[in-house]
């Protein structure tokens, strides 16, 4: 057993999550904080071996008045690859959001990911090929085509979707 310990996110985490994973984190706003955020990191011997971040995530129309929740990043270390931690890490997204009233949860996934499908079909999720177009961590790709999947799960079928 790895013996991860898994904690709400500081700013004094992220600036150690910085500092392992690289400045793309908070270039890319990543780590979300606040009202309808979930940010969490899971340690292993103080080693922030992965962490996960939700937010509230407008809808497209026409339903851009209400929100679901949206896993902004997950990232795993490569030394901590396959042994679950991504898996705890949705799996305690997926409660937070569940339990604050999100109807689902979503991501998405770049194409260069594509061992993680297995696990997110494996969790229940959605996926959806699909081409984003704007932002990206890697410059070369910035506002060219970038191949990949949104994955999807409800949550709470018969709920209500959330205003912003």
């Amino acid at each position: 057993m790895l013996g991860a310990v898994y904690r709400e996110i500081d700013k004094k985490t992220e600036e150690l999550i910085v500092r392992i994973y690289g400045n793309w984190v908070r270039e890319y706003n990543c780590i979300r904080y606040g009202e309808g955020c979930y940010s969490v990191v899971a340690l292993v011997d103080d080693f922030p071996a992965g962490f996960i971040s939700v937010y509230p995530r407008k809808l497209p129309e026409p339903f851009h008045e209400f929100c679901d929740a949206y896993i902004e990043v997950i990232e795993v270390h490569k030394e901590y690859r396959r042994r679950g931690i991504a898996t705890e890490l949705i799996k305690r997204a997926e409660a937070w959001a569940k339990e604050y009233g999100y109807r689902q949860i979503s991501s998405w996934s770049s194409d260069d990911k594509k061992e993680a499908l297995k696990m997110w079909y494996a969790l229940d999720y959605g996926i959806m090929p699909a081409v984003m177009r704007g932002k990206s961590v890697i410059k070369e790709f910035e506002n060219k085509p970038i191949l990949g999947f949104y994955v999807s799960k409800m949550l709470n079928p018969s709920g209500k979707y959330l205003h912003p």
